[in-house]
């Protein structure tokens, strides 16, 4: 019940399109050996719609497998990281998202699993089916490419994280609720 309950209210927040996120990908940073990805592995686990996390040491990443119908929050997944005593040097999202005649195209705002993402460049693919989108938020990006992605976007909702500004409102999109920015 309460699963349903989120989902509406993820509708009514955001007016824009539901998806199901399948997985993030998360790079980390400052890994030396096996036992840090442990540490992470170990932090991770406690995530209660996290279902599955594979290990990749050679590149410092895991593939974070998320239940299905559950409300998610990338966040999260940044906090846990770093209660580790590391740091996501990327993370993206794998997503179904639902055709819908608009696609997905700069300033599109989607509700995947509960989250408010806005994309961030034109690259416009079709919506309908598996798609990939790399968070570039602060949080969620080695200090390289913060550099890189610090001039995205000038609105609000970028610099702060919050729903924001003409873009946010004109989607629907709750004054102050929280928003994740993505290229794909």
């Amino acid at each position: 019940m309460s699963r349903i309950i989120m989902v509406c209210i993820s509708v009514l927040l955001t007016g824009s399109t539901l998806g199901q996120i399948n997985s993030f990908t998360l790079q980390a940073s400052g890994l030396t050996c096996a036992l840090c990805a442990r540490s992470i592995h170990k932090n991770l686990e406690t995530v209660s719609w996290i279902s599955k996390i594979e290990t990749d040491l050679d590149k410092s990443a895991f593939v974070i497998r998320v239940k299905p119908d559950m409300a998610v929050d990338a966040d999260v997944i940044s906090k846990k990281v770093e209660d580790a005593g590391f740091g996501v040097a990327s993370l993206t999202i794998n997503a179904q998202v639902p055709a819908d005649g608009e696609g997905l195209k700069k300033d599109r705002h989607l509700t995947l699993s509960g989250m408010t993402v806005h994309i961030l460049d034109d690259k416009r693919a079709v919506a309908g089916g598996s798609v990939d989108l790399r968070l570039i938020d602060k949080s969620f990006l080695g200090s390289k490419d913060q550099k890189r992605y610090a001039k995205a976007s000038r609105q609000a909702c970028f610099l702060t994280g919050k729903a924001g500004g003409d873009c946010c409102s004109t989607a629907g999109v709750t004054e102050g609720h929280r928003t994740f920015h993505v290229i794909m």
